[in-house]
């Protein structure tokens, strides 16, 4: 066994190896009208790969961690998916019953902390004294910290460990495609956790997205429904040191939101945050290291509030807009991130620049 092994696995690591350093490459554009030579890196900080990657020790623990680590969390999720599977097919009401609700967010949180744990990712929650200040900076010097009731849940986003995170704290639905519906296995997870399914394809169904997030919003304050759901606010995953810009979805309506925040050590060797590295090779690179941390604040309900309205109106023209941009400084106070108007255009031109290792900005347009 260890005589195919060793060499094969070795061989494997120096191609993820070299797939991954693409990442760390210097990158320099010089402009043409003053000369002036710019880091492209510096200049997208909101999506750049900011761990290091240690040759020896990647080879060394890659060795030892990356075929096992690899297989254990494969069949955890694997696990889950027959799991939930097999509770679909006899249980269909887990939306509206509670004892049916109950059982499949044990489910889910057993198999995703299992999935955790055969990662050696540690989950660890942070603490801020001054979360209530911020709060209060914010939303008014009366806000009422008593009411927790929420309507969705929104999170930063740092990679695919978001998804499996989100899901071992609140068992929620997400957005989906409507074609995952179909997909073997994973359609009866995404039914199973009740996701919401949208037609992308339809231009109709695109501008019904909004009807139907309101309607999963406004069930589940009711408590019509027992299944809340999960936003990425920013759209796409950055490096964890910065927000983007907050899309309207979970703000449109002005109803209560349940905000998570997931704040990684930008000290450790290997990062949760995948910026802009392809999500497949990412996740191997996790695979790869012995031991890394997940952190989270855990935040009271954000409610729109007349001070907030009133005091912040310059930063949008429609109260959503002020909502979800108060929302946003709230997570740059409590997590320590810098806000960026960045968003999936700049990132899709960041990550062919660094794939081609040459970077023209005059591919796309780039936001201030």
């Amino acid at each position: 066994f260890f005589k195919y092994y060793i060499p094969t696995v070795f061989i494997l690591l120096n191609l993820l190896y070299k797939r991954l350093s693409i990442y760390h490459k210097p990158l320099l554009y010089k402009e043409p009208e003053t000369g002036k030579i710019i880091n492209v890196h510096k200049l997208y900080e909101p999506f750049r790969v900011n761990d290091k990657i240690s040759y020896w020790k990647f080879i060394f623990y890659g060795l030892i961690f990356l075929i096992p680590k690899s297989i254990f969390c494969m069949i955890t999720v694997i696990s889950l998916i027959i799991h939930l599977k097999i509770f679909h097919i006899f249980n269909k009401e887990s939306d509206t019953n509670i004892n049916q609700r109950n059982r499949i967010k044990k489910i889910i949180k057993f198999w995703s902390y299992l999935c955790f744990t055969c990662a050696m990712i540690k989950i660890k929650k942070k603490e801020n004294t001054k979360i209530k200040v911020i709060y209060r900076k914010y939303l008014g010097e009366n806000y009422d910290f008593e009411d927790q009731n929420y309507s969705l849940i929104i999170s930063n986003h740092i990679g695919f460990f978001d998804v499996l995170f989100v899901l071992y704290l609140h068992q929620p639905g997400f957005i989906a495609k409507k074609m995952v519906k179909d997909y073997p296995f994973f359609g009866s997870v995404a039914k199973g956790i009740n996701c919401l399914f949208v037609d992308r394809e339809n231009e109709k169904a695109r501008k019904k997205i909004m009807d139907d997030i309101y309607l999963r919003q406004k069930n589940y304050l009711e408590k019509k429904s027992l299944t809340p759901l999960a936003i990425f606010p920013e759209g796409t995953t950055t490096s964890n040191t910065h927000i983007l810009k907050f899309k309207k979805g979970a703000f449109y309506h002005l109803l209560p939101i349940k905000p998570q925040i997931i704040k990684i050590d930008q000290n450790a060797p290997v990062h949760i945050s995948c910026g802009v590295q392809n999500i497949f090779f990412h996740t191997l690179k996790i695979m790869d290291y012995h031991f890394t941390e997940i952190g989270y604040y855990d935040l009271p309900v954000i409610r729109p509030t007349k001070y907030m309205f009133e005091q912040y109106a310059n930063l949008g023209k429609e109260k959503w807009e002020i909502f979800a941009e108060v929302t946003r400084k709230i997570y740059c106070e409590i997590g320590g991130f810098q806000e960026s108007n960045y968003g999936f255009r700049d990132v899709d031109l960041y990550e062919r620049s660094v794939l081609n290792g040459k970077y023209d900005p005059n591919q796309n347009n780039i936001n201030a």
